[in-house]
């Protein structure tokens, strides 16, 4: 229980750092790269827009696969998603920077949202609400750090720099994630957990 939960602690954490920043920074950045103030609204759009989405495909995924692979994979697709657009001239290719953000903001919100249906699985009853919101209250410690952390790389790096935030981010996120051993079930399968925990209490 102590490892999980200081790994769900982590992966709030940081999360919330890489969301935070994208919701508190993202039109500063593609703005001072070059794009006007409307488009560079567009990117915060279509980064709300793809966390949408990713929340519902990544909800269904994990009903149905367990939530370790499709939060491990969405991990990794917010920091491959971010590292390529590396690649991006904002002046010449602004609509694709825009959809790479659209992708990035729906891998990312997809582990953010269903790391709720996690906390809910890893604790107990007893103290399932004061698991999840002891995670959550740590993680917006991440939320606090973004608006520090966006304007600190951002003027020292610019845009590289902030991509390089969002990646590594994410890709701490994964690192936590993948220590969690408790991570729900494929469907059918957190009820044979749940009685292979109920016997082993009975034998204690």
């Amino acid at each position: 229980m102590t490892r999980d939960t200081l790994a769900i602690w982590c992966a709030f954490f940081m999360c919330l750092v890489a969301s935070y920043s994208a919701f508190s920074w993202l039109p500063v950045m593609l703005s001072s790269a070059g794009l006007p103030l409307a488009l560079a609204g567009s990117g915060l759009t279509a980064y709300n827009l793809g966390g949408v989405f990713g929340a519902l495909g990544c909800a269904l995924a994990i009903a149905r696969f367990g939530s370790r692979w499709p939060m491990l994979i969405c991990c990794a697709g917010a920091a491959l998603s971010a590292f390529a657009m590396h690649g991006l001239d904002v002046t010449k290719a602004p609509g694709l920077l825009i959809v790479g953000f659209g992708v990035h903001g729906l891998f990312v919100n997809a582990v953010q949202s269903t790391m709720y249906a996690l906390c809910a699985f890893v604790y107990p009853t007893r103290v399932r609400a004061t698991g999840t919101s002891s995670a959550l209250a740590f993680g917006r410690l991440g939320a606090v750090l973004s608006a520090f952390a966006g304007a600190a790389v951002i003027s020292a790096g610019g845009a590289s720099a902030y991509l390089n935030l969002l990646a590594i981010s994410m890709l701490l996120v994964f690192v936590a994630l993948a220590m969690v051993r408790n991570h729900t079930q494929p469907r059918g399968g957190n009820e044979r957990v749940r009685i292979g925990m109920r016997r082993r209490a009975q034998h204690l």
